[in-house]
């Protein structure tokens, strides 16, 4: 059995000489810059998970626009509404059906645009499921470009910001960074 070991080795002993930490050689990353590390690719992970929760969150307002609007146009119903409160998350609306009923959609109306409080307007909705009503004329294409907006710009403001995450981190993307610094770029030159 041959025993391998560094330079400061003990004749016939196997192990292998412990990496010093004190100072850094060219080539080598420092204690302190492995610690930042994880931090740095925690926060990129963030970044990119939140990103993708905001496209999870705008597939299914899609599809959910979608089959609200197939609901509406399945059993068409129309009638004169008043806004009764306007917030920036729920314009609430009341209208009369067409079997005599008050209605008050829980969730607002889809797609309220600029609809001002006591304002009225025709306002289409699902005979079958009163709840479900749009502004007449709206339709999901309305929203479609609003969610598109928000999707874009949520994956343009990620990709950069996942970048300089994975640089602070010592990692650029597919960890090549990281590489070329532990282990000096493959082109140096060689004795």
């Amino acid at each position: 059995m041959t025993a391998h070991g560094g330079p400061d080795a003990a004749p016939g002993s196997s192990a292998p000489a412990a990496p010093t930490t004190s100072g850094s050689a060219p080539g080598t990353v420092s204690d302190a810059a492995e610690r930042r590390r994880p931090g740095w690719r925690w926060a990129a992970r963030g970044v990119l998970l939140a990103a993708v929760a905001i496209t999870v969150m705008a597939i299914a307002l899609f599809i959910g626009m979608r089959s609200n609007d197939a609901a509406i146009d399945e059993h068409l119903g129309s009638a004169t509404a008043t806004v009764l409160s306007v917030s920036p998350l729920r314009t609430g609306v009341e209208f009369v059906d067409v079997t005599g009923a008050t209605v008050r959609p829980e969730g607002g109306v889809l797609y309220p645009g600029l609809l001002s409080f006591d304002q009225q307007f025709v306002v289409e909705y699902s005979t079958t499921d009163p709840q479900i009503a749009r502004v007449a004329g709206r339709t999901a294409s309305v929203g479609t470009l609003v969610l598109l907006t928000v999707t874009a710009v949520t994956w343009i403001l990620c990709v950069p910001l996942c970048w300089w995450c994975l640089r602070h981190s010592g990692l650029a993307l597919f960890g090549w960074r990281r590489r070329l610094v532990i282990a000096g770029p493959p082109w140096g030159s060689r004795p």
